[in-house]
């Protein structure tokens, strides 16, 4: 296994990294970017190996400053994934006309006629998604026009991206929040991905930076609406991961990053950066190993985890 292995995204033509750069952060989201501090994030990710970014029109300015700053770069075998339907002053539309709008503008901000991947965006519910005409029916319209390569559903409803799969109208998924070492509820869904030859993303692997700032409640604070996207139960296993991690004298969110790489069954994992140096310092964790009796203690922590869950849920 290989951080930067380049493998096929499930039966589409696109063979991207297995570390990928989640670009939330290059719209500011978070905090202010400026557009060189962008392009010098993406310089440092190219020349580090890394071939593949997701964005959206939801993350800020996230499209514009990239697109402005790959102006003049020379970034051949990048591969680019955004996403249509959340557009914030068409959000939750995905009617043929609004997805059409959403990537002629993506296409124009980020200087590309043809993307790589794009992927309806956290619809509420599946029925406008599947809708004749509309949703996934304009994507593949798109397709054929080859306005984009590849259709894709990026929501954290784990039910969704099922009807999707079992539909057949996905190349690839991308599943967030629901795959780390606080717990694996996205498991049985990755692995049906992967039986139906549809590729697999995961977004948000270290739960929006609550398992990467060392103590979870650090996070909290900086991000106080981490309440609302975690359970109790969610946060207080990531304090007591922490906790373990303390005592072995090794980093949370290394650990995780390498646990979640570690699962074959996923193609891509994307890493949140908003700065070159955070670039290198991901990079250099993800493609990093564990000692070999930690990581093996690790493992078998979540073995143990996962059974008890299993007797709770029986």
């Amino acid at each position: 296994m290989s951080a930067l292995e380049r493998r096929r995204l499930g039966r589409t033509n696109l063979y991207p990294t297995r570390l990928a750069l989640g670009a939330a952060h290059m719209g500011g989201m978070v905090h202010g970017i400026t557009v060189p501090e962008v392009r010098a994030t993406l310089q440092r990710m190219y020349d580090l190996g890394v071939r593949c970014l997701d964005t959206s029109p939801l993350y800020g300015n996230s499209q514009e400053n990239l697109g402005k700053a790959m102006e003049g770069m020379d970034l051949p075998e990048l591969l680019i994934s955004t996403k249509v339907g959340s557009h914030p002053s068409r959000q939750f539309s995905y009617t043929a006309e609004d997805l059409r709008w959403s990537l002629d503008d993506s296409s124009r901000l980020l200087g590309r006629q043809k993307l790589d991947l794009v992927l309806i965006h956290d619809p509420p519910t599946m029925d406008p998604v599947m809708a004749a005409g509309d949703g996934f029916d304009t994507l593949e319209a798109l397709r054929d026009e080859g306005r984009l390569e590849a259709i894709g559903l990026g929501v954290r409803d784990l039910d969704f991206h099922r009807q999707a799969i079992d539909a057949g109208r996905v190349d690839a998924i991308l599943t967030y929040a629901d795959y780390s070492l606080v717990r694996q509820t996205a498991a049985p869904l990755i692995r049906h991905a992967k039986a139906n030859g549809v590729g697999v993303i995961l977004g948000s692997p270290q739960l929006q930076g609550l398992l990467a700032h060392g103590d979870p409640m650090i996070a909290l604070k900086v991000r106080p609406n981490l309440t609302d996207l975690y359970s109790p139960e969610d946060i207080q296993a990531a304090r007591e991961w922490w906790a373990w991690c303390r005592e072995r004298q090794v980093d949370l969110r290394h650990l995780n990053m390498r646990f979640v790489l570690a699962n074959e069954d996923i193609d891509v994992v994307l890493t949140g950066a908003a700065s070159a140096y955070e670039m290198e310092t991901n990079v250099r964790e993800a493609t990093s190993a564990i000692p070999s009796d930690i990581w093996a203690e690790a493992l078998e922590r979540v073995a143990e985890s996962e059974e008890q869950a299993g007797q709770v849920a029986g």
